[in-house]
């Protein structure tokens, strides 16, 4: 079950969301996340 986990964490932090949110960050500005269209 971590190892389930950890693959899924995996799989979110090399998402282009992820790579918004932390360049948002590494610029201290707010994430644009409009782009990525939220799923139920």
């Amino acid at each position: 079950l971590q190892e389930l986990a950890g693959n899924a964490t995996l799989l979110y932090y090399m998402s282009e969301e992820a790579q918004e949110g932390k360049t948002a960050f590494n610029e201290k500005r707010s994430p644009d996340f409009s782009k990525f269209p939220r799923l139920p």
